[in-house]
């Protein structure tokens, strides 16, 4: 990189055109949803340079029992925000804002039965230059080891991505029913990112899977040949993710989410070697996301979690000329 650094966003999303429909479907028929959602999001298409900057900074900051609670109270609004973002903000506009903040890479990880894996290759067939796709599987696939194994041949995916809570994994079924994956990771030499950390919607009906950090430490002790990137450091959670990447060197943590001081607390931890850059655009703005990992470290520091801890995991060699420098 002697031009500079080539910087990674280790957590993205897009939408296929299919996927959103299946995304708390009872809630979508809801009188609210009809009646109610199409007025608000024309008021919120407006006001999201306000709206957006006061949501992230509670999301930050406030993430107690109390906060929580206030947060799902407000369940069918996140839902109608979720949804207008990833339909909103598309390919187009996830390279836009990579070009604006110097992003050279970003992984797009699938949530199947909202994205789909297939859907998201096709759609970003363009630009693999650029992106890499983790699979997912959904949990009602009847062989999904087979399903992945298809992926996986086919040379167009680095990584899988398992997420208990849209996935629907109940805590004690979480190693069983993803047991096989991880060993398919391991034939295949693949990271999987995990989602961490609780989404407060126990006022939806559609989203009811494992937030528990525990319930996923059988899965990365049996692998430990497999590098396991925990996302958003558990958010709320994350003396117990930071507590679980202590003790198993195979764990990596990713930033999206998380302010400066947590970040900070991830390095001191487990060290700079082993966090990765993460935005979870569209939901957060990657160059909000960015600014906290600037704040958070050393330059040397930058260099590693912004860049050459994921280049290491995606066995990517980048070669063209980088825009930004290590200060």
């Amino acid at each position: 990189m002697p031009n500079g650094l080539y910087v990674i966003d280790f957590h993205a999303h897009l939408q296929g055109p299919n996927g959103l429909a299946n995304l708390c479907p009872e809630e979508q028929k809801s009188a609210f949803f009809r009646h109610a959602v199409p007025l608000i999001e024309q008021v919120a298409h407006v006001s999201e340079p306000v709206h957006d900057e006061f949501l992230r900074h509670l999301a930050l900051n406030y993430r107690n029992s109390l906060s929580r609670f206030i947060y799902s109270c407000f369940g069918k609004l996140a839902l109608m925000e979720t949804i207008r973002l990833f339909k909103t903000y598309g390919l187009h506009h996830l390279l836009a804002s990579m070009d604006r903040q110097n992003i050279d890479h970003a992984v797009i990880c699938s949530l199947e039965p909202l994205t789909v894996t297939q859907e998201l290759l096709e759609l970003t067939s363009m630009h693999r230059e650029r992106i890499s796709i983790f699979a997912s599987v959904n949990r009602r696939q009847p062989d999904p080891v087979g399903y992945l194994t298809h992926l996986v041949e086919s040379g167009l995916i680095a990584g899988i991505k398992i997420h208990p809570i849209v996935g629907g994994y109940a805590c004690g079924e979480l190693f069983h029913k993803t047991k096989d994956l991880a060993q398919l990771a391991r034939e295949a030499s693949l990271p999987i990112v995990i989602h961490t950390g609780h989404i407060p919607v126990e006022g939806l009906n559609g989203l009811a899977g494992c937030n528990e950090v525990r319930a996923i430490e059988p899965l990365i002790a049996a692998f430990p040949e497999v590098k396991f990137v925990l996302a958003h450091i558990g958010w709320e959670s994350w003396r117990q993710v930071l507590k679980l990447a202590s003790k198993y060197k195979n764990v990596l943590v990713e930033t999206s989410w998380q302010p400066a001081r947590i970040i900070r607390r991830a390095v001191d931890a487990i060290g700079a070697d082993r966090v990765l850059f993460g935005s979870d655009y569209p939901l957060f703005k990657q160059s909000l996301a960015l600014r906290q990992v600037e704040q958070a470290l050393s330059p040397k520091e930058f260099v590693m979690v912004a860049s050459t801890n994921a280049l290491r995991l995606l066995r990517l060699s980048p070669t063209k000329n980088k825009r930004r420098t290590a200060s």
